[in-house]
């Protein structure tokens, strides 16, 4: 029988868990790479904490809304999730999203309208995917991947009001490697989606079809990936790691199409490539 210390530790661990740092921190980066290769500036101290707080505060957010969304999926598929195992309490769950949420939007208002705009637009999204679009399928995929670009944009708007050509493509390729991702995540939940209706591509279109077309869309984020030099947006630092990136993506992709039920350890490896190209994005904007 755990002791009344290792309960709140393990406590403390799942409220951690629950918001999922290592994404949050990939928002973080990723609001900084846009600013960068936007303006090729780093933001002042405050801006830069608000920022911060903003990514990383609306990202756990929508993580913790997921969790609670998804509790009896993943009943089945993760039952070790914070509120399955019984860590965390559903209310506590709703009071935690709550507080990120606000904290993350106050932030962002205090940055400015525009950031603001962009912020709350992003957010009602995740939401929006979170409570209606994930049962949708290939419309809910579109939604969750396009917040995974909205931090490049944020970060462009947050130190220009603008958003150039160079911010737009790593945007895109953002975009089309975390749609794969979703659906190439798709395949590994089939169980649990099914006994909640949730119409994924896998189980409209079966597990091969939608490891196809997810592998599809990552090959056409890595044929993307060469523009931002070609058109001189970005310098030579850009294409060691983003190159290293595009061979782990290849990989990966080359593993899935040949067992799909690789699904679950795949999508965990496109994450890896994902933040290896968040490091070429920021060397190659150092000119």
């Amino acid at each position: 029988m755990l002791g009344h210390e290792s309960l709140k530790h393990l406590r403390l661990k799942g409220f951690v868990r629950i918001t999922r740092p290592f994404n949050g921190l990939m928002m973080v980066f990723a609001v900084y790479v846009g600013y960068y290769v936007q303006s090729n500036r780093v933001p002042e101290p405050l801006e830069g904490l608000l920022a911060t707080v903003t990514a990383y505060a609306l990202s756990a957010s929508s993580m913790v809304v997921n969790d609670i969304i998804d509790r009896e999926i993943d009943t089945v598929n993760n039952p070790s999730r914070p509120i399955p195992s019984g860590l965390i309490k559903v209310s506590e769950a709703l009071i935690l999203s709550f507080l990120l949420g606000a904290a993350g939007i106050v932030s962002s208002a205090i940055l400015g309208h525009m950031t603001l705009i962009v912020a709350a637009f992003f957010y009602s999204l995740a939401l929006l995917y979170n409570t209606i679009l994930k049962r949708t399928g290939l419309l809910g995929n579109v939604a969750v991947s396009a917040t995974i670009a909205a931090p490049y944009i944020y970060g462009a708007v947050l130190s220009e009001e603008a958003v150039d050509i160079s911010v737009a493509i790593i945007a895109t390729m953002s975009f089309l490697a975390g749609m794969g991702r979703e659906i190439v995540k798709g395949i590994s939940d089939v169980e649990g989606d099914r006994r909640r209706g949730v119409m994924t591509f896998a189980i409209t279109h079966g597990e091969r079809a939608a490891a196809r077309l997810g592998a599809a869309l990552v090959f056409t984020a890595v044929a993307i990936s060469p523009l931002p030099v070609a058109i001189g947006a970005m310098s030579p630092l850009y294409i060691p790691p983003v190159l290293a990136a595009d061979i782990g993506f290849t990989y990966s992709n080359i593993r899935l199409l040949r067992d799909p039920s690789r699904s679950s350890k795949i999508k965990g490896e496109y994450l890896l490539w994902m933040f290896t190209g968040l490091v070429g994005f920021l060397l190659g904007a150092y000119k």
